[in-house]
């Protein structure tokens, strides 16, 4: 009977897991694709990439250009990081320039032309964040964000 009850919630398990990675998934697509459509709108043509890539530079200040690798949600192989870095930096968007400390190494920062685009890219987050409140109350959304802590800590 006890291998019985622990099969049966080991399913229960793999179902809410399953469940829950599906609606995660499903919500970060359609917030992304929210998100690029008001840049789109806007005038503005970025690929996935690149726009981590600003987000990145933005967040930091200033980073080197190895450690976007260990971004999530971007490619980790070396040439691509370059490619994206290297458009970006054709386009206006990001300046790089040599590390003085470590000659292998490229320090990016943006410029005033990547600055305004990491501008737009956080009016876009805002507008997602706005939906999302006019759908859930404060306490639904506190519930919903401590439910997700508590199953990211736990997996």
């Amino acid at each position: 009977m006890r291998a019985t009850y622990n099969t049966n919630k080991l399913v229960i398990i793999v179902y809410i897991q399953s469940e829950l990675s599906f609606l995660c998934r499903l919500v970060a697509l359609k917030s992304a694709k929210r998100h690029h459509d008001w840049l789109e709108q806007q005038g503005v043509i970025l690929s996935s990439e690149q726009a981590i890539a600003i987000a990145a530079v933005a967040d930091k200040g200033e980073m080197r250009q190895g450690d976007l690798m260990g971004l999530p949600y971007l490619a980790s192989e070396k040439s691509k990081v370059s490619r994206v870095v290297q458009g970006l930096v054709l386009e206006g968007y990001i300046d790089r320039r040599d590390d003085i400390h470590d000659r292998r190494s490229k320090i990016l920062t943006l410029s005033e032309k990547g600055q305004m685009m990491a501008d737009m890219m956080s009016q876009a987050e805002s507008n997602n964040k706005l939906l999302l409140s006019s759908l859930l109350s404060n306490e639904e959304m506190s519930s919903l964000q401590n439910a997700l802590e508590k199953i990211a800590h736990a997996m």
